[in-house]
């Protein structure tokens, strides 16, 4: 048996490596040249031609060279650097791995520069946005205007052009793009020349790129224009580029991207400008991705480039800042220093995840966002649930195939890694020593590609001394971090004056390997000094399979809180006595607390409830975590709002918006939310306050969607203003005012037949996006699947970009939502999966917001579609069994959360009655 166990993972693992190119050919340059017919560009053909010639050198003697491509071969030539040609006897192709295989007669050898010429074609992409693919949009003029682009990353460079399409093999590149006259044509570096071909065609080369991957190879060919802003240095000019009438909303970016991009610079210690000659930014109106770090020419969404002073919001324009800020920070972390394989994607978009966060309050412009705290509650709080699986991704799994490859493109390899990085610039290493390690990575591995070992052992040059547990190293002190998944909850025991450290590993539900511990940096403050949450360092370290006691650190305080600012990626929980100590401060004075901190006991305390976790002090349960946040009373700060409504957002979608319980507890948070309520009225509009505006839109969009009256009525008022006297909606306010008009119509039918009309009239994608929010909101089922309808009908307007970002908006807004997507799905399932490839993703998408029988009858009825597919067949049985599963669940929770809320509700009601009653007695006493 074990033989057999062997021999099987054996053959796994030569199928895995069989995706892997082998060492033995290394490319130092590549030529490639494209031609693009004119009929592309009218919509009559959607073929290109293409030649590439590669230079390389090889690590040994081979007669093979292995290389990527997904195309038509028509000639392969190999030769030397003296032009003397090397007879090809053989080619095959692995049409699962992609990859090519040339046999030469003579064997390559070693200290020889060789040179393969390759021409071929290739169809260009027209639904899935990846390698070289067409795109159109209606212009000013209402035809339609073709454009060609490229979208690589990870695997798709291959279909441009045949190469060695692994992010380790880089190599120079120079581009030659043949593309009709009138066009204008982007790529990474600027023009060196350009050659009018027959009169038709014009003949654009481009300057050698620097040394990179392959999968930063990108161009673009369109009618776009560009406004350029201030260069990021001299010489090295900022664009930004669209299309043409969307000029006007391309003054952000051109402004804040110079600006990200200088302190950037400034941090890393490393100009950009050594590498490339320009950066132009370009927003796409078909994406795949929300944007590419392409070097020299970022590729974008509309909705993630291009903001507009007046129609956009804030949120958006904060959006758009952490985006380009996020793709910049990859100039230097992924297209300077590159991972080696994607199994190491963390150090590329862990690093871009991060610096989004800290490059723009290096700035001026953005100094005062709180951009810091965003992170804790956006990244760190996201991360910590993403990894609460027993099937969460470790930071390094192992990936082969395109499938498994773009699965590690995932809130894990962006959020976890961001959120251990900090972990260890903030507990660990301190800003100034972390800076120093990052610097002397990138110098020592410029132009290289890497692996988390050769990240550790810049950093360990930096790390103070006495800092890490003694005899271990910085390496061993990440390893189960990074190679496993998985996080602890540090447990906190009262003894005395004492206090006892242990960890258990936190997951939402049991598993084998929920044993597994890790070295935890220890940070802490106690009641009697409150000073000490802004020290992030770590005091002391939980080493595993050991507990730790903090000796006398309570004397004299009654509460103790570890994790400053959470800091650390792990969660805390406490004995009774301990957390009773911490409830009677936040009532008592919340202030007292770090706002980080009390964003991280309402995230906590959220998590603990939904898993139920079984620790040495309690069995949590929601009436545990609703005893702990009834504190929100007092609280009017955005950060630990946001954390409880993430945390009331699942428990809502469990239980359900409508059902009985469901109305009580959001009964129950509106009182708690009536202070913080009153801090952002909808008369009060500060554009210029950031902080304001975010606080502003988050708190009423909630408050009107559990109900509230006051905040229902001023939604549909201002609605009813813009549709009957034209006056437009503020703002900062549009989300709110357009979800809560048309979920609470008096004339349902009216009001989104509106709202649909104003969407065909803009070509915002910032407004599109936000009026997609609001049709999706409406009650109106039968508008509701006309809306899906909409969604697979080309000529609505909807592209394929937002096509789940649509049928999202409608199945998780309401219950009437969830039921309208799937019936649309089991009325009109074979047009649905005629037009889009991924109906799985639906049915278990609509699925999770199933919380009783009838929704769960929906779900079933899919079963029995004619002609559903056997893949589709599955995924209905998959997501039945899930939402049993949910249904059962929170019939339990149900009753736990009435309990609570009715016993908090007697409580506040006895405490009503004996203010009271003193107020009585008192006044008595004034008036007699």
């Amino acid at each position: 048996m074990y033989w057999l166990k062997f021999f099987f993972l054996g053959l796994l693992l030569e199928n895995a490596q069989s995706y892997i190119l082998p060492d033995t050919v290394v490319p130092s340059k590549y030529v490639v040249d494209i031609f693009v017919p004119q009929g592309v560009f009218t919509g009559q053909n959607d073929t290109f031609e293409g030649e590439v010639t590669m230079t390389f050198t090889v690590t040994e003697s081979t007669n093979e060279i292995n290389l990527h491509h997904r195309s038509t071969i028509k000639t392969v030539t190999v030769s030397n650097e003296d032009g003397d040609a090397n007879t090809v006897t053989n080619t095959s192709y692995n049409s699962t791995t992609e990859i090519f295989t040339i046999t030469v007669q003579n064997a390559l050898t070693t200290n020889t520069v060789y040179s393969l010429n390759i021409e071929y074609y290739a169809t260009l992409e027209q639904d899935n946005m990846r390698g070289l693919y067409i795109s159109t949009y209606i212009d000013e003029s209402n035809q339609t205007s073709y454009l060609v682009l490229t979208k690589f990353e990870p695997v798709h460079s291959r279909h441009a052009f045949p190469c060695l399409d692994q992010p380790k093999f880089k190599a120079t590149f120079v581009l030659s793009l043949t593309y009709p006259l009138g066009l204008n044509a982007l790529a990474n570096t600027n023009v060196s020349s350009n050659l009018t071909v027959d009169g038709t065609y014009l003949k654009t080369t481009y300057q050698e790129t620097t040394i990179m991957s392959t999968y930063l190879v990108a161009f673009a060919i369109s009618e776009f224009t560009c406004t350029e802003g201030y260069s990021i240095e001299s010489g090295v000019p900022h664009s930004v580029c669209s299309r043409p009438e969307e000029e006007p909303y391309r003054a952000w970016a051109v402004e804040v991207g110079t600006t990200l991009l200088r302190s950037l610079e400034s941090m890393f210690g490393n100009r950009y400008g050594v590498s490339m000659p320009k950066m132009d930014q370009i927003a796409i109106p078909d994406f795949t991705s929300g944007a590419m770090e392409n070097w020299g020419l970022v590729s974008y969404r509309e909705a993630y480039l291009l903001w507009s002073e007046s129609e956009s919001s804030n949120n958006y324009k904060k959006t758009i800042a952490l985006v380009i800020a996020h793709e910049f920070a990859h100039m230097w972390f992924g297209n300077l220093v590159t991972c080696q394989w994607w199994d190491y994607i963390f150090l590329n978009e862990g690093f871009a995840r991060y610096y989004q966060y800290l490059a723009g309050p290096a700035t001026k412009t953005l100094s005062d966002w709180e951009l810091e705290k965003h992170f804790n509650v956006e990244v760190v709080q996201v991360a910590l649930l993403a990894d609460s699986t027993d099937s969460a991704w470790a930071l390094t799994a192992e990936s082969y195939s395109a499938s498994q490859i773009s699965s590690k493109f995932s809130t894990i390899s962006y959020s976890k890694g961001a959120a251990i990085l900090r972990m260890i610039e903030k507990n660990i290493m301190g800003a100034d020593n972390f800076i120093y390690g990052l610097r002397q990575y990138l110098t020592d591995y410029a132009y290289q590609a890497t692996i988390p070992a050769n990240l550790w052992s810049s950093l360990a040059d930096h790390v103070p001394s006495n800092v890490l547990p003694s005899d271990v190293s910085l390496e061993d002190a990440l390893y189960n971090w990074v190679e496993e998944n998985g996080h602890p909850a540090v447990l906190v025991t009262k003894s005395g004056n004492d206090v006892i450290l242990s960890q258990e590993r936190f997951l939402l539900s049991t598993a084998d390997n929920a044993t597994r511990e890790y070295y935890v940096p220890i940070t802490y403050t106690s009641s009697n000094d409150t000073t000490t949450f802004k020290n992030t360092t770590a005091k002391t370290w939980l080493i595993p399979d050991q507990s730790l006691t903090l000796r006398d650190v309570l004397n004299g305080s009654d509460w103790i809180i570890l994790n400053n600012r959470q800091s650390g990626f792990y969660r805390v929980d406490y004995d009774n006595t301990l957390w009773e100590a911490i409830k009677t401060q936040l009532h008592e004075n919340h202030l007292v607390i770090d706002v980080l901190n009390r964003a991280q006991l309402v995230s906590d305390t959220y998590n603990f409830a939904r898993s139920g976790t079984n620790t040495n002090y309690r069995n949590w349960t929601y009436a545990e975590a609703l005893d702990v946040i009834s504190y929100l009373q007092y609280e009017d700060n955005y950060f630990p709002w946001y954390a409880a409504i993430v945390g009331n957002n699942h428990l809502l979608q469990r239980i359900g918006y409508e059902s009985t319980v469901g109305q009580q507890f959001i009964s129950w948070m509106l009182t708690l939310m009536q202070k913080v309520y009153s801090t952002v009225p909808f008369e009060t509009i500060d554009n210029s306050d950031q902080v304001y505006s975010m606080k502003q839109a988050l708190i009423l969009s909630r408050v009107c969607k559990y109900g509230e009256e006051t905040c229902v009525s001023k939604a549909k008022e201002l609605f009813a203003q813009w549709r009957d006297e034209g006056v437009a909606v503020p703002k900062n306010l549009r989300v709110t005012v357009y979800c809560n008009a048309l979920r609470y119509s008096d004339n349902a039918t009216t009001d989104f037949n509106f709202l649909w009309q104003k969407y065909t009239e803009t070509n915002l994608m910032t407004e599109v996006i936000t009026m997609y929010a609001g049709l999706g909101c409406s009650q109106d089922a039968e508008s509701l699947k006309w809306f899906l309808g909409q969604s697979i009908n080309s000529t609505s307007g909807i592209r394929l970009q937002d096509f789940t970002t649509v049928w999202s908006y409608v199945y998780s807004s309401s219950a009437t939502g969830t039921i309208a997507a799937l019936e649309y799905i089991a009325e009109n399932y074979a047009t649905l999966s005629a037009a889009y490839s991924g109906v799985s993703n639906l049915i278990s998408g609509a699925a999770n917001y199933i919380y009783d029988e009838d929704q769960l009858e929906k779900l079933q009825a899919i079963s029995n579609t004619t002609g559903l597919s056997a893949s589709h067949l599955t995924a209905v049985q998959a997501a039945v069994t899930t939402a049993q599963t949910n249904i059962q669940w929170a019939e339990t929770v149900r009753e736990v959360v009435k309990a609570q809320i009715e016993a908090q509700s007697a409580a506040t009601m006895s405490t009503c009655s004996l203010a009271l009653a003193i107020g009585v007695c008192l006044l008595s006493k004034v008036l007699f």
